[in-house]
């Protein structure tokens, strides 16, 4: 199916998933994921794509107003727009989504349209680490209920999907254990099949909308520019955690300095200092 000298290279890093999906040469695949997603979820299935952008830019107003790019923002024929987003460092994801839904309400809300006919918004985010350390959930949902009766939806308007793929690989760790499960079988090839050739190739028969992912990334990672984007986007991850780690030890060193200024004015034994700084 590929060169199979070519590098592996991660569908959700932002850089690789964007390229997946730029277009609406995806569009099986993108039609697939989403109803898995929306099956998993409990919403109606899409029947149609109508328009697939990657790296779509929000276009803030007002000085000092905050702009945003989206990885991947479909439209279908139901009056849906999704913001797939994928990520594998933590953030401020609530308030970022939050924030990118309302940018694309306000951008796709046409003037003389009835608050009836407001586009639903779903932001579905595909993650590397967990959103909330207190609730083990695959997929955790957010969305605008009343304060007192937290099962009765405000607005259908907006909602976020978290999937968190942490929680997905504790419980499926081969692909007998996603057969199936269209969802399950999305995520596996996300987070395994792209490692394996002959796992891609067999979730590739399974239909058209894999045969059609697997096609795009047979595509993607013989393509040398991207393979160059995604190294110097992984080099620019590393250094900045190296950058956050050498801050931390700093930290920390210069706080047992202190403690240990502020020890031996109290009196303590210098051995007795080293020890407590060696801990």
């Amino acid at each position: 199916m590929e060169n199979n000298n070519a590098p592996r290279l991660n569908p959700l890093h932002a850089v690789m998933f964007s390229c997946l999906f730029k277009d609406m040469d995806s569009r099986l695949a993108m039609l697939e994921l989403l109803n898995a997603i929306l099956s998993e979820v409990g919403e109606e299935p899409i029947i149609e794509i109508l328009d697939i952008k990657s790296e779509y830019s929000l276009i803030a107003e007002g000085i000092g107003a905050k702009y945003g790019r989206v990885d991947v923002i479909v439209k279908t024929q139901s009056d849906k727009i999704f913001d797939i987003e994928v990520q594998i460092a933590k953030d401020e994801m609530n308030n970022c989504d939050f924030f990118y839904g309302a940018r694309i309400l306000s951008s796709e809300f046409k003037s003389g349209q009835k608050y009836s006919e407001m586009p639903k918004i779903r932001i579905i985010n595909i993650l590397d680490f967990l959103v909330r350390e207190d609730n083990m959930d695959l997929v955790q949902t957010v969305g605008l209920n009343y304060d007192k009766e937290p099962k009765r939806e405000a607005t259908d308007v907006f909602k976020i999907y978290h999937i968190q793929m942490p929680i997905f690989r504790r419980e499926h760790k081969t692909f007998e254990s996603v057969k199936g499960n269209a969802f399950y079988m999305w995520l596996y090839m996300f987070d395994k099949g792209y490692k394996n050739e002959e796992e891609l190739e067999m979730m590739a028969s399974i239909s058209e909308g894999m045969k059609n992912f697997a096609q795009r990334y047979s595509i993607a990672i013989n393509d040398p520019r991207l393979t160059k984007l995604y190294q110097m986007e992984q080099d620019a991850i590393r250094d900045e955690n190296s950058r956050l780690d050498f801050a931390m030890r700093e930290g920390i060193r210069e706080g047992k300095l202190e403690a240990a200024k502020e020890m031996k004015a109290e009196g303590y034994p210098l051995s007795d200092i080293a020890d407590i700084m060696r801990l």
